[in-house]
């Protein structure tokens, strides 16, 4: 009897044990599957906003789930912080390991929201890394910030395990007190990181405390940009942008903007408010073609008030023409102001007058308008990346005040190539002009496919040695990713080559002009290579930490493409005394 007894017993403990699973995971609608596992890192610095880098890996099991899901990846995430998310070129989106991105889309629940991708499903298992972030504004004390950041468990197919680990530049403050079920990290006797391994979680949680920096947080945050671009019959480009800023800091400022521009635009800038127009200064640093413009309120700002500002400029026609093809004129809009930190509330507003139709192609989105149409895009939580996005647009010339004798400057990316090209006026071009002027067009083309994929895959492959040397991706995705990209290097670099003999056919005296501005561009190339090259190794022989690594880094990544880009520019002047 006693045997029966607890036989019974063990029955009974099982089956509730079962039962609950189950209805915990029909409850939170998950699925299980032990072949899913995420690790979510975030990480946290003194502009208060906390980026996730999530990688996942999904087994066989969990791929068949997905399938049956639709091949939706579903992440869940607070109501409250859905908000929060931070929008920019890189996020919210899924990166797959061939270098494929996939945007992530919110959508609304019911209890909670849910960030989605639907996910190409050809392998057994998959491996993949999710790039989202969350602005941490809300509470600011002098040098302390405060963090409500949500733990990420919550996945549409139930994981193994999601271990989850945060970590700040600053110092973590009351974690004991808020979050006790994580373990704090510790460098010299600093809490600056916290973590924990949940195993099996069927619930999204969050985590909240306050970070203490060294720097403090005292400047205007850009509650609202509301940006007017316009582009006129001729060709001409003018930007409104309509701020509205508020100081967050403890003391009282006169300093509400800093912009930064290219050189050539910087003196074109205006700045006013409701009463007139306000006080700027600009600066440029030596060898450097961008210049800042600090814009001054009319009266000392103190905390908590706010302040609306305007600011104007136009861009000269050498910058903004991208390519001419038969009939056709695509500008490339890209020298915007860039106010360097998240705008809450983000409007972009683009008019083309013409007498036709006209397409737009903005942030991987294709559109065509009818005449007077206006294309508008709003965002919240937008990084700077977001706000300097080019804008091309694609014009005919029967749609550019046809009717009228006109002749148009062309320039080609931001170079001074300027053509003059008489479209209505029924002028009669000979067969062998009209045949010399496309080769031409053709050889310019190809000068700025190869450099600009050069560029491109030069600094993917810094980025990639940079990721190598902090862990971040494995051995096999490396050895791939840098033969994959040192080889469209090399082909960009013979085709560069070969379009110089071309020139050089056509006009020896240039094509030995752009070979010598191409040797410089060469030199820098190398300079920019070499100090990305040595940082890694002064990082790895142990002569700098991995928070300056990473500091360092993080600026050459950024500076060293606009670095190129501005070393090619005498090479694309050159290549405007082509034909003439």
């Amino acid at each position: 009897m006693r045997c029966r007894g607890r036989n019974k017993a063990v029955f009974l403990l099982a089956l509730l044990v079962v039962l609950s699973i189950f209805f915990e995971t029909r409850v939170s609608g998950q699925v299980p599957s032990s072949d899913f596992y995420a690790d979510v890192r975030v990480n946290m610095e003194d502009n208060a906003i906390a980026f996730y880098t999530v990688n996942i890996t999904l087994g066989p099991r969990a791929v068949k789930m997905l399938k049956e899901a639709d091949c939706k990846f579903k992440i869940q995430i607070p109501k409250w912080a859905s908000p929060k998310l931070v929008y920019s070129t890189e996020m919210p989106a899924l990166l797959l390991p061939d270098g494929s991105k996939i945007k992530l889309r919110l959508e609304s629940g019911g209890n909670y929201d849910y960030l989605i991708a639907e996910m190409p499903l050809n392998a057994e298992s998959i491996n993949a890394t999710i790039k989202i972030g969350f602005v941490q504004r809300d509470v600011i004390v002098g040098n302390s910030i405060g963090f409500k950041l949500p733990i990420l468990t919550g996945f549409n197919i139930l994981p193994e395990y999601v271990n989850f680990t945060l970590r700040t530049s600053g110092r973590i403050e009351n974690y004991m007190q808020y979050l006790v079920d994580f373990n704090p990290i510790f460098e010299n006797n600093t809490a600056v990181g916290l973590w924990n391994l949940y195993f099996r979680p069927t619930t999204v949680g969050d985590i909240n405390g306050s970070i203490y920096f060294s720097k403090s947080f005292d400047k205007c945050v850009i509650e609202s940009l509301s940006r007017e671009i316009e582009v006129t019959e001729h060709l001409q480009v003018l930007v409104k942008d309509r701020l509205r800023v508020r100081y967050v800091g403890r003391g009282s400022v006169i300093e509400v903007l800093k912009a930064s521009i290219p050189a050539n635009i910087s003196d074109r800038v205006r700045a006013k408010d409701s009463l007139g127009p306000l006080q700027k200064y600009s600066d440029t640093f030596t060898g450097s073609n961008i210049s800042t413009v600090r814009i001054y309120s009319r009266y000392l700002l103190d905390p908590g008030r706010e302040y609306e500002a305007i600011v104007e400029y136009d861009i000269p026609i050498k910058n903004i023409l991208k390519s001419t093809s038969g009939n056709t004129i695509s500008i490339l809009i890209r020298d915007l102001a860039n106010y360097s930190d998240i705008v809450n509330t983000y409007s972009l507003s683009v008019k083309a007058k013409s007498l036709g139709n006209w397409k737009i192609v903005f942030d991987s989105t294709t559109l065509d308008l009818e005449k007077d149409g206006v294309f508008i895009a709003n965002f919240t939580n937008a990084m700077p990346d977001l706000l300097i996005q080019p804008v091309s647009i694609i014009f005919t010339y029967s749609q550019i005040e046809a009717g009228k004798s006109i002749s148009i400057i062309l320039g080609i990316l931001t170079l001074a190539i300027l053509l003059v090209i008489d479209i209505f006026r029924g002028k009669t071009i000979p067969v062998e002009e009209t045949k010399e002027k496309k080769e031409i067009e053709s050889i310019i083309e190809r000068m700025i496919e190869a450099l600009n994929e050069k560029i491109d895959y030069e600094s993917r492959l810094e980025e990639i040695k940079v990721k190598n040397t902090l862990g971040k991706i494995s051995s096999r995705e490396y050895k791939t990713s840098v033969e994959e990209y040192e080889r469209r290097i090399t082909g960009a670099e013979k085709r560069i080559i070969k379009v110089i003999e071309q020139i050089s056919l056509k006009n020896p005296k240039v094509g030995e002009e752009v070979k010598r501005n191409y040797d410089v561009f060469e030199e820098i190339d190398n300079d920019l290579r070499k100090m990305i090259d040595n940082t890694i190794e002064k990082f790895r022989s142990g002569r700098i930490t991995r928070s300056v690594f990473e500091n360092l880094a993080k600026k050459y990544l950024k500076d060293n493409r606009k670095r190129r880009e501005a070393a090619t520019e005498d090479i694309y002047k050159t290549l405007g005394k082509l034909g003439q």
